[in-house]
């Protein structure tokens, strides 16, 4: 018979182990470290310190999570100034100077350093936020809203300093400061810059009255804070509005339709007022804006808005007003491209002018019944002298700076005062005073008078750096300067001073004198022969008068002369036209001949009178 043998198992060591490792575990259980002791010390780039079996951790919450952070257990070079997370962000208060923060070297690959800054504001506002770089290579920034959306924001940059200038609505904000892949110090500031006191859009900008044109301030905060204005037009009318303010950079003022037809713009740098005008063809909404991208900020003008009313006077020969001289008649530009026309009759002859009164300078143009240009100029310097007998029209256009309101006279001079030519000159004596007035820009007014043999002549005139002299018929003329000129003359003639306009001058007063006589000749045609031995005497009446005689001279002989002449010239003109000057003494004949001897060199209207000898030795 068989036996089947079986034996007893053993029990395994390992269960044995594990019931004496449950024991002793019941008797001293093991503690996992929690968040306060994991996270003791440490902390994150973004988010909220967590235990993790013991290890320390971060985890982003919503805010993270909505401005795309990645959040991690901080490690960098120097313990991080700035927290990345609301709850650990500096909190700005305003006002406030710069301050220093610093974006820290990471101690691993892609550890970025973010420096979180919140503000709370009660109400909407302009601000500045500014980064300046001082070992940092680059300065980037945020801004994020209380649930971590990021808002778009202009910037500028000045150097070092980079301005960005968010437009903050009430409630708390923040705004993020990172390098890139840079590290380094740097300043941070917020400032505020006020209320916005205008809207940007057509959606929120100020609605403008037709009213009594009442100034009010506007305020430029900032580069990118245009302030828009809008307002609707009537048919017929014309508007104009006008900013003024102090000296900047840059200034720009447009006006557009609703629908971004641009109808005027004007920029200026100088401190002048800005002005943009519409004459209104339909009832529509128009769009204003005011603007300055660069400068000196804020940027502060004071701006008016002016209904003119419908046009009171027709654009055309056949629609326009008619006017009578010496009758004036109020005048409304609607905007600076309108032109207001006036009919009037013009005689022949008559010269026309136009005055007005009110600040400013008005475009002015007559045309004929042909529609043919008779004057183009301005109404400051409008003189027309009309050819023939007509019906003429005045046509009026505002000009640049554009006044829009003024009194307007048109003006008959009658007929021109003086002539044009030395045939129809006006002739004076001397001793009298006479004026003109230029009847046009073109104008020549011809004064005329009659000389006496040797008599000399002193002409003053005035303004005399506004007018240009062309004398005809006159022997010997010398300008003394200041408006001042002499005449000489040989013979009993006719000597015309044409006077013309410069500078837009309107008339000129002159004034003849005849200040001497001439003893002797003044050329060699006249001169009175010497006969040797001569001793003669005179006068140099004037700096034109020269004093000449005739002599017989023999080539190589020698001659001796006296002479007593102060501070004139004494000169030698040989036969062949060889030049000697002389001296008292002695001196040799080049070659014979007929010579003439003369004497000049007075100063202005000096009278130097001389005496001289002359012999053969």
């Amino acid at each position: 018979m068989a036996h089947v043998w079986r034996f007893a198992r053993t029990p395994g060591l390992l269960p044995v182990v594990l019931l004496l490792v449950l024991g002793l575990a019941s008797c001293h259980p093991v503690e996992v470290p929690g968040d306060e002791v994991a996270c003791a010390g440490l902390r994150c780039t973004a988010g909220t310190c967590f235990s993790n079996a013991g290890q320390p951790m971060c985890r982003c919450g919503a805010w993270e999570r909505a401005a795309g952070l990645t959040c991690s257990v901080a490690a960098f070079t120097q313990p991080d100034d700035h927290g990345g997370s609301p709850d650990s962000a500096t909190v700005l208060t305003l006002p406030m100077s710069p301050r220093e923060g610093r974006i820290d070297e990471g101690r691993r690959e892609a550890m970025l350093d973010r420096d979180l800054f919140a503000v709370t504001v009660e109400a909407s506002g302009l601000y500045r936020f500014s980064c300046t770089r001082l070992l940092l290579v680059e300065c980037r920034v945020r801004l994020l809203d209380v649930a971590g959306n990021a808002h778009d924001m202009p910037s500028a940059v000045e150097g070092a300093r980079v301005s960005w200038f968010p437009t903050l609505s009430d409630g708390t904000w923040y705004f993020e400061v990172s390098g890139g892949d840079s590290y380094g110090r740097y300043t941070y500031e917020l400032e505020s810059l006020g209320v916005d006191d205008h809207g940007d859009t057509l959606e929120d900008a100020t609605v403008l009255e037709a009213g009594s044109g009442t100034s009010f301030p506007v305020r430029l905060s900032s580069p990118f804070d245009a302030d828009v204005f809008t307002f609707r037009s009537r048919v017929g009318h014309g508007y104009r509005f006008i900013c003024e303010q102090a000296p900047n950079p840059f200034l720009q003022l447009t006006l557009q339709s609703a629908t971004g037809l641009l109808m005027d713009a004007v920029q200026g740098t100088s401190g002048e007022p800005l002005t943009v005008s519409l004459q209104a063809t339909s009832e529509r909404d128009w769009l204003l804006m005011l603007a300055a991208d660069h400068g000196t900020f804020p940027v502060d003008a004071a701006c008016r808005f002016e209904d003119l009313g419908p046009d009171e006077h027709g654009d055309t020969l056949e629609t326009a007003t008619p006017v009578t001289p010496g009758v004036p008649v109020a005048v409304t530009l609607q905007s600076r491209d309108d032109v207001d026309v006036f009919s009037f009759t013009g005689e022949p002859g008559h010269v026309y002018t136009v005055r007005t009164e009110g600040a400013g300078r008005w475009s002015a143009q007559v045309v004929d019944e042909d529609g043919a240009n008779v004057a183009l100029t301005t109404t400051d310097q409008l003189r027309v002298r009309m050819n023939r007998w007509g019906t003429y029209s005045l046509r009026v256009q505002g000009g640049a700076p554009w006044e829009h309101s003024f009194v307007l006279t048109l003006v008959d001079a009658g007929t021109d005062d003086h002539g044009d030519s030395p045939e129809t000159a006006t002739f004076i004596s001397p001793g009298i005073n006479i004026t003109g007035r230029f009847d046009s820009p073109q104008d020549t007014d011809a004064i005329a008078f009659y000389t006496q043999a040797r008599a000399i002549y002193l002409a003053s005139y005035a303004p005399f750096a506004d007018l240009s002299l062309n004398p005809r018929g006159a022997v010997g003329i010398l300008g003394l300067g200041g408006g001042r000129h002499l005449f000489s003359a040989r013979d009993a003639q006719q000597v015309t001073l044409m006077f013309q306009p410069l500078n837009g001058v309107e008339g000129f007063s002159l004034t003849l004198e005849e200040v001497a006589f001439d003893d002797h000749a003044d050329s060699s045609e006249d001169a009175q022969v010497l006969e040797l031995p001569a001793s003669m005497s005179g006068v140099v009446q004037s700096a034109v008068d020269t004093d000449v005689f005739s002599v017989w001279l023999e080539g190589g002989r020698a001659y001796r002369l006296g002479l007593d002449a102060g501070t004139l010239r004494a000169t030698l003109i040989a036969p062949g036209g060889l030049l000697a000057n002389l001296r008292d003494g002695r001196f040799v004949a080049s070659r014979s001949g007929l010579h003439a001897l003369s004497l000049a060199g007075a100063s202005g209207l000096e009278q130097v009178p001389w005496r001289f000898t002359l012999q053969a030795e």
